[in-house]
């Protein structure tokens, strides 16, 4: 299906007068399109036979990203992962060019749409804060070793501006020993005074249930591991081993995947905007359903 979806990709551009190159290295675009001078002459006079651009239209389309005269690298995309769609689209603008997604369908089209709408890579924000995607990184820990929660429901990362409230997965009194103590100890959020803001909570749930809070989303790199129930590391002996949030042994198993049938799982990391992205990207990119008849 990418064979398919690149050719098509190809096609749209050279119909709009573009050269095509191809490249087999995986660091770079499997298709670059560059206007050709008859291209940038046809822009220049007004008589090309594509729509202007148009920075305001939503979603964007291909003969606005194609209008321009920039280099357009041309992606295939099977599917709207969020993390491999908001990489490619800042690799290329970091390499001054636009992104053309090719998909296969209106349904994949509309949701990379909603991964790169404003503001990009937020599946949803209210006044209370952001929600953010999960991404393939995990939560590495400042003693060392990654964060852990238990199986079972999916986990998000969002914002809140709400007084933090007890972890659900841990009881109430510091002093009892197990994976359920509580090890709580964040401080309470300040108080914003006139004329101040106060930067959102961060919170990891699953359901209703708090599982790990933070002070915001520059507290991701190395947070210490008392934020979380759990966590994980791999000895010097290959083993994995789990421990609690004051770093009480629970359990060790042979690799990552047994750990998880043991009912312990990795934390993702959050796909944090800022944290990708130092620019805008409106404009940087367009969708190409396959479908779709031009």
């Amino acid at each position: 299906m990418t064979d398919a979806l690149l050719s098509a990709g190809i096609d749209r551009c050279r119909r709009a007068g573009w050269t095509v190159s191809r490249s087999t290295d995986a660091a770079e675009p499997p298709a670059i399109a560059t206007p050709t001078e008859s291209a940038d002459n046809a822009l220049r006079a007004g008589d090309s036979p594509e729509a202007p651009p148009d920075e305001a239209a939503t979603p964007p389309t291909t003969e606005a990203l194609l209008a321009p005269g920039r280099p357009v690298a041309v992606e295939p995309l099977r599917e709207a992962d969020p993390t491999i769609t908001l990489s490619r689209v800042w690799n290329n603008r970091n390499e001054s060019r636009a992104t053309l997604f090719v998909v296969p369908t209106h349904e994949v089209a509309e949701s990379v749409e909603r991964v790169l709408a404003p503001p990009a890579g937020v599946p949803e924000a209210d006044d209370n804060g952001r929600r953010f995607y999960s991404g393939p990184d995990r939560i590495r820990l400042e003693e060392g070793g990654y964060a852990a929660v238990p199986t079972g429901q999916e986990v998000v990362w969002r914002e809140t501006r709400t007084p933090p409230e007890p972890t659900g997965i841990r009881r109430s009194d510091p002093t009892e020993q197990g994976p359920d103590a509580d090890s709580d100890t964040s401080p309470a959020p300040a108080v914003a005074q006139p004329g101040e803001s106060t930067a959102p909570w961060l919170e990891l749930r699953a359901g209703d249930t708090v599982l790990a809070r933070l002070e915001g989303v520059d507290a991701l790199a190395c947070p210490p591991r008392a934020r979380f129930p759990y966590a994980y590391r791999r000895d010097r002996d290959k083993q994995i081993r789990v421990c609690d949030f004051a770093g009480r042994p629970v359990q060790r198993y042979p690799g990552v995947a047994a750990m998880r049938r043991g009912g312990f799982r990795p934390v993702p990391a959050p796909l944090v905007p800022e944290q990708l992205f130092d620019g805008a990207i409106e404009g940087w990119w367009a969708v190409l359903p396959t479908v779709a008849t031009e």
